[in-house]
């Protein structure tokens, strides 16, 4: 057996987060460390201006010596950087000649050539032997009267930017960590709420396909699970009408199937016995014919839903005259029905419909059966046949008491006879199911109405 939807849900529903939290957690590192080195470059930048404004200012004499270097000392300790200013060709300006030396060894010889040629130099990281660390460095040129006579050189050590960058990672990773354990309980709460109802089900559907008795599922989601849920009960439903409808038809075939053969046995007997006098034979003799035309209906009519339910029929189709076929067909029941029966026929002498001729007048001869049936001696059968857009529709309306309201949804289920029957029904409950197979075979479609007292009409339609 696979993973449960359970596990699939909160393994999935992890990984995204897991994906989500990472990638967001990783935004956030690099747009913290992208704003600080570019914060620092705008401090750099502005401590090599105001270095070069103190330097200027000692040259037109606003300072001494030692008040540039106490305002360049103060200027790199407000900054958190270490600056040099730089005279290329003399060692009076600012330091020793040892440490002018020292600073040169900081720059490259090629980067020295940029700042004199007027060019800028940073760099994010690179090792200070003066400073025997790593800092992040500005070199500027060093103009005094428009004139470029050395460098501003600015040096700021890494490890306070690292230390502050770790402290915000350690934030940001924290911060992470938390929402994903808060995310795990919500997303393990959430994957159970929607894993528990399917497990409710699918107990359901293997207790129901054990033949077990099952209480309706109550789930409300107001979701598609819910949606499946009911339709789940409604299958239930379904199921249980349909085995309670095979127990009743059993019950009604064994019935059926019993009474004549224990009338033929009973003739048989009596007859064996001799207690049939010989001028009564041809009596009785009428008698087991009867009875055995019975059992010949009844296994026709399983034998024909057997063949419809294995696909076992096929069709022939031609162009057939539905005025012909309802005048033979009624002139059928005039000869052998009641007297005092009415059948009237409105139909269009010039309807046809495509359809397969045997199975048509199956279908018609059938539904004017029941109508037989049902409308009594004196009773009337309209028979209605036309054509709209390209179908045609047929009409069949008894004049007999009806069809039970809680009756009429399942009157087409196979096996149904109706919890109450109507006077005078016999039969095994398969004719109008036999009927609606058959329509449904020529691709058409069956339904049935009905009013207490009013009659039923049974109304189809097939192709045209």
């Amino acid at each position: 057996m696979g993973r449960s939807i359970f596990s699939r849900l909160l393994s999935t529903y992890l990984l995204l987060m897991l994906l989500l939290t990472g990638s967001l957690a990783g935004l956030l590192s690099y747009g913290f460390s992208r704003y600080i080195y570019t914060e620092k470059t705008r401090v750099f930048n502005a401590a090599a201006t105001r270095a070069s404004i103190v330097v200027n200012g000692y040259y037109q004499g606003d300072y001494t010596a030692k008040e540039m270097q106490i305002a360049l000392d103060n200027l790199g300790y407000i900054t958190d950087t270490t600056i040099y200013a730089l005279k290329l060709d003399q060692a009076d300006l600012h330091g020793t000649a040892q440490a002018i030396s020292q600073l040169q060894q900081e720059c490259l010889p090629g980067d020295l050539r940029q700042i004199l040629n007027g060019e800028s130099v940073f760099r994010k990281k690179q090792f200070s032997r003066m400073l025997e660390a790593e800092v992040a460095f500005l070199g500027t040129p060093l103009r005094v009267d428009g004139k470029i006579i050395g460098a501003i050189l600015i040096f700021s050590p890494l490890s306070e930017t690292r230390s502050y960058l770790a402290r915000i990672n350690g934030i940001i990773g924290g911060t992470a960590v938390l929402f994903l354990i808060i995310s795990f309980f919500i997303i393990y709460l959430t994957a159970a709420r929607i894993s528990r109802p399917i497990r409710k089900m699918e107990q359901a559907v293997l207790s129901l396909a054990a033949g077990e008795d099952l209480p309706e599922l109550s789930i409300k989601t107001g979701d598609e699970v819910e949606f499946l849920a009911n339709s789940l009960n409604h299958m239930q439903r379904q199921i249980e009408t349909t085995e309670r409808i095979r127990r009743e038809f059993i019950a009604n075939v064994s019935h059926d199937l019993r009474t004549p053969l224990t009338s033929i046995n009973g003739f048989i007997q009596g007859m064996v016995d001799g207690l049939v006098p010989l001028e009564q034979y041809p009596r009785y003799l009428g008698l087991l014919q009867d009875e055995t035309r019975r059992l010949m209906t009844l296994t026709g009519d399983i034998l024909e839903l057997a063949k419809l339910q294995g696909d076992g029929i096929a069709l022939h189709k031609s162009a057939l005259s539905v005025l012909k076929t309802l005048e033979e067909l009624a002139r059928q029941f005039r000869l052998g029905g009641e007297p005092g029966l009415l059948i009237r026929l409105d139909c269009p002498p010039d309807l046809q419909v495509i359809a397969d001729h045997e199975r048509l007048q199956q279908i018609l001869y059938n539904l004017i059966s029941n109508a037989v049936r049902y409308s009594g001696e004196s009773g009337e059968i309209l028979i209605i046949a036309g054509r709209q857009e390209n179908r045609v529709h047929f009409f069949v309306k008894d004049s007999g008491p009806g069809v039970a309201a809680e009756d009429l949804p399942f009157i087409f289920e196979r096996f149904y006879r109706g919890q109450k029957h109507r006077p005078g029904e016999e039969g095994s409950g398969l004719g109008l199911s036999i009927v609606k197979d058959l329509v449904e075979l020529h691709g058409g479609s069956i339904s049935a109405e009905s009013k207490p007292g009013q009659g039923a009409v049974f109304t189809f339609w097939l192709p045209a």
